[in-house]
Order: C-alpha cells, then sequence, then structure tokens
C-alpha cells in the first residue's frame, strides 16, 4: 500500500486524485491533506479518508475544521502546509497546488526524499535546475501528471534519448480557439472559462486560452525529460484525444491516445507508471476511448491569435531567470485579467511590460524569484 499527501485536495486535480484512492483502496491510503479556504469540501474528505494531518491556508477554515475534528491535528497557513508536504509517512506527494504557492511545497518534499507527483507545472518552470538538483541529492523521483507529460513518459520510458528526434505535445486551443481575432478581443471572464474539454481551476482555464498553460508545458517537458527547447514543438489537436507524440531519429512517430480524463495520468503517476485495471469493467472511473467516435484533427499554432505563446516561450530561451519571470508575470496577469483589471489580451501587453521592467539575466535562485513577485505585486 503506498501512503499519500496531497497537496491542493480539494481542486481539479486533488479531487480526481481521490477518485483513485477511492476506487483503490488496497492501494493506496491518504495520510495528509492540504486545501486553501473549501474547508466544507475537506471535511467531508477527512471524514472519508481519515488523514493523520491536514492544512489550511485561511485561519478561519482552520478554526472550523478543528471545532469539527477536535482529535485531528490541523495546521494553519504557508508552514502547514509544508508539513503536509513532508510528513513522516508519506510515500509520494501529489503536488496539485496551482501557481508560485506550489513551488515551495514541492522542493520540501523532494528535500525530505519524497517522491512527487507534479501537476504543479510552475515549479519547473520558475525553478527547475533548483527542483532537479533537490530531487538528485535526495534520490526522490519526480513523476508527471500532466496528460502531456504522462504521455512523452509513457512513450520514451526506457529508450535512449538519442533516439529522439523531437517530441511533439498537443493543446487543446481553450475555449476561445474558434473564435475570431475581432471576437476575442471582447471575450469576457465566463467565456475563457468555459472549456470545451476539460475541467480546471480559472488560473489554468484562462491559461489555456492564451496558451500560456502550453508554453509552460513546453518547457517542463524539457525539464523532466533533460532536453533542449529546441527539441520540444506543440500543435492544436481539438479534440484532446492525443496528448503527445514523439518523433524517432529514423522518421518513425509514436503517440499516446486516451480520453481527456484526467484520472489516467494521475493514476499512472500514483502507481509509478504501471497500468492497473479496474476489478471490473462496470467498476471503471477511467472513460475508454473509442476511436470510432470522432476524427483526429491538427493544426499549427497561429501566432496571431496565440502571441503569448511565443512570448513566454522567447523569454525561456534567454536564460533561466527570464523563464522565471515570465511565469510570474503571466500568472499576475491572470489575477489581473479575473479580478477585471485588464482585458483578455491586455495579459499579453502586461507581461511584455512585465519582462521590460524586470530585466531579468542569469540563473535563477529562490531569492530572485521572491524579488520579482515583490516588483509585480
Amino acid at each position: 500500500m503506498k501512503h499519500l499527501a496531497i497537496l491542493g485536495s480539494t481542486g481539479s486535480i486533488g479531487t480526481q486524485t481521490l477518485d483513485i484512492v477511492r476506487a483503490h483502496p488496497a492501494k493506496f491510503k491518504i495520510i495528509a491533506l492540504s486545501a486553501g479556504s473549501n474547508w466544507q469540501l475537506l471535511a467531508r474528505q477527512i471524514h472519508e479518508f481519515q488523514p493523520k494531518i491536514v492544512a489550511v491556508t485561511d485561519p478561519t477554515a482552520a478554526k472550523k475544521l478543528a471545532a469539527k475534528f477536535t482529535n485531528l491535528l490541523i495546521e494553519v497557513g504557508e508552514e502547514g502546509i509544508l508539513q503536509v508536504a513532508t510528513a513522516a509517512k508519506a510515500d509520494l506527494v501529489i503536488s496539485a497546488i496551482t501557481g508560485v504557492a506550489g513551488l515551495a511545497p514541492t522542493l520540501a518534499a523532494l528535500e525530505s526524499g519524497k517522491d512527487v507527483a507534479l501537476a504543479n507545472k510552475e515549479s519547473l518552470v520558475l525553478a527547475g535546475e533548483i527542483i532537479k538538483k533537490a530531487a538528485k541529492k535526495s534520490g526522490a523521483q519526480i513523476l508527471p501528471i500532466d496528460s502531456e507529460h504522462s504521455g512523452v513518459w509513457q512513450l520514451i520510458h526506457g529508450r535512449d534519448p538519442a533516439e529522439i528526434r523531437k517530441i511533439i505535445l498537443t493543446a487543446s486551443g481553450g475555449a476561445l480557439r474558434d473564435w475570431s481575432l475581432s471576437k476575442i478581443k471582447k471575450a469576457k471572464i465566463k467565456d475563457v472559462l468555459a472549456h470545451p474539454n476539460w475541467d480546471m481551476g480559472a488560473k489554468v482555464t484562462v491559461d489555456s486560452a492564451t496558451l500560456a498553460n502550453k508554453a509552460f508545458e513546453v518547457i517542463e517537458a524539457a525539464q523532466l525529460f533533460d532536453l533542449p527547447l529546441s527539441k520540444i514543438e506543440a500543435v492544436i489537436h481539438p479534440q484532446s484525444i492525443v496528448h503527445a507524440l514523439v518523433e524517432w531519429v529514423d522518421g518513425s512517430v509514436t503517440a499516446q491516445l486516451a480520453e481527456p480524463d484526467m484520472r489516467l495520468p494521475i493514476q499512472l503517476a500514483l502507481t509509478g507508471g504501471d497500468h492497473i485495471p479496474a476489478k471490473t469493467k462496470s467498476d471503471s472511473i477511467i472513460s475508454q476511448l473509442d476511436l470510432t467516435k470522432q476524427p483526429l484533427d491538427f493544426q499549427p499554432i497561429d501566432a496571431k491569435k496565440y502571441p503569448l505563446f511565443k512570448v513566454i516561450l522567447d523569454a525561456a530561451k534567454k536564460n533561466p531567470a527570464s523563464r522565471a519571470a515570465a511565469a510570474l508575470a503571466a500568472e499576475r496577469a491572470v489575477k489581473k485579467f479575473l479580478a477585471e483589471e485588464i482585458s483578455f489580451l491586455g495579459q499579453i501587453d502586461f507581461v511584455k511590460k512585465a519582462l521590460k521592467k524586470l530585466q531579468p539575466t542569469g540563473a535563477i535562485s529562490l531569492k530572485k524569484i521572491s524579488e520579482f513577485q515583490s516588483k509585480l505585486a
């Protein structure tokens, strides 16, 4: 039995991870959970899965939980989240906190020798060198949860990297994929959050519409699989059935396909890459793929419709600090858009101006990330 700690248990990845645990109770046990302020959902999770330690960022939520669960260790704030990330009996930490907030607990888990199932792509985008150094030093593994990286992992595991000509990640194109440029200029929050294929949190859904998310995933793939950015590409694939492709040096291309259901890559990360069946076909919680139902289409990324994709990757190609600055600026831009302080397309200008303001150069450090955050606040 594998003992799990989940960072972000009330979010999309967290709740779907618990679906997997619920379906395979003999294989997985919850040791620790963390969440933000959704204490009602967290309370139901505590009741069902009986963790040993829980952490919440909201002090009010902590008080309400403490009144309800008098014998449970309940921690508060960033320090509490770090305690969940390093929980003594946890074998695997699921890092599902969105944005830069997920960096510190992910790093803490790896430094303590915990394997990490990574859904927080910002950890590698912001501080890939630091994260990988910590994993190497402690001997911990980083297991991908993003469907695209899980697809690559399945395709190249055990293969010689010298055989790889390039990796191709797919992108749905987001909620505005079929909109004209003139219509995109008028996009409202509700339009952007209406993703056609995936059920994700607000930040990731907005990033999907700008393809900032895909730029982060290209960077993450380079970090995860120790490949140069020049070997990672992305294409629009509206159906989200093909998640990743690998072109080999002889011209052959292999692909990983599955229904757009995050529970499959989550389950693969939890098992360390093993494909495990449900008890019976009727018990399966993961959708089965039927290739006769729809065509599979692929399109190049339109630079005019998705300019932020290129802005972020261009920054990443300069130096690690520039890469981190672009990610932080993009995260800040999403917050401003969701707060109705800037328009949807205003995110692009915000990131460009932020990069000019920060003028990032050289290597990345936790101190530099903190300084960038302060300047962007």
